[in-house]
């Protein structure tokens, strides 16, 4: 085993909307996650939701052995790194904070309110009397967290498959099909205590293919 550690960076493309699932106090019907500054941010959950579809995405393209459902025990590295409902994961999923500097309050501007329609799948048309409001984070916000994944994981292969799948995760949030969360994600790897080339991780990747994932 050894121990890992995975600093994110997360440049918006476009504006960014991960729900809080409430309205109280605004004009939105829905508005975005904050702490308790205030600072806008993307749940940790999600972090770990998105790169394990990633993973398995990737995994499955690659030959190697994927869960065939969530409550899937069969050994496999995708059980081995996001663990399962019988298997503790390996990891912790820590969340990503707008960058807002050293404010003690947040300012309104840094977010905004997009107004939306709800549309009828069925007949392809808008929805009568459904205007909806929606809180983003601005375009340009820099979501981070260093570390933003911390943990072990059993050899260099695994924590490639990690490095990989946040690599090719380019989308935040909810609303991607109207344009919202794009974004570049930036990784950095630190394994016992030393950063990772990625020349260092491709080749582990590539070994962890030949390998059969074992």
């Amino acid at each position: 085993m050894v121990n890992v550690q995975f600093d994110l960076e997360v440049l918006s493309d476009t504006p960014v909307s991960v729900g809080a699932g409430g309205s109280a106090g605004t004009l939105a019907d829905k508005v975005i996650v904050r702490d308790s500054r205030g600072r806008p941010l993307i749940p940790g959950s999600q972090v770990k939701g998105r790169t394990r579809h990633a993973a398995e995405a990737i995994a499955s393209t690659l030959g190697l052995g994927v869960p065939q459902s969530f409550g899937d025990e069969t050994d496999t590295i995708i059980r081995r790194v996001f663990g399962s409902p019988q298997q503790r994961a390996p990891l912790h999923f820590a969340s990503l904070i707008a960058d807002v500097g050293k404010a003690q309050t947040v300012p309104q501007w840094l977010s905004q309110i997009r107004p939306s329609v709800a549309l009828n799948r069925r007949r392809g048309t808008a929805e009568d009397e459904r205007l909806l409001f929606q809180e983003t984070a601005l375009r340009g916000m820099r979501f981070t967290a260093r570390p933003a994944i911390v943990g072990t994981l059993p050899d260099l292969g695994h924590v490639a498959l990690l490095w990989a799948a946040l690599r090719v995760v380019d989308r935040w949030g909810s609303a991607k099909s109207r344009g919202l969360g794009w974004a570049t994600t930036r990784v950095q790897v630190t394994v016992a205590g030393q950063v990772q080339d990625d020349a260092v991780l491709a080749k582990a990747l590539r070994d962890l293919v030949r390998g059969g994932g074992a």
